[in-house]
């Protein structure tokens, strides 16, 4: 009898690891939202549910994940 495949795990951490990177780095970000609208800034702070994000000239952001469509790395002006 043939072994059977293993399932992938539901989760992988490698989402925290990433996270966790881009807040340490403060690294500017854009986050497109399920509705459409675009958020830039940086990560200040995460949990399993939302994200905090710093906006130039705005207050900071609590976006909660399951409203994140996806997001990236905005390239660094020098």
């Amino acid at each position: 009898m043939a072994k059977s495949k293993t399932k992938a795990p539901l989760q992988t951490l490698a989402e925290d690891g990433y996270l966790r990177k881009l807040a340490a780095k403060k690294m500017p970000i854009a986050i497109k939202l399920l509705n459409g609208r675009i958020v830039t800034g940086s990560l200040e702070i995460f949990d399993a549910d939302v994200l905090r994000i710093a906006q130039k000239d705005a207050p900071s952001l609590l976006l909660y994940k399951d409203e994140v469509k996806y997001l990236w790395e905005e390239p660094v002006s020098e």
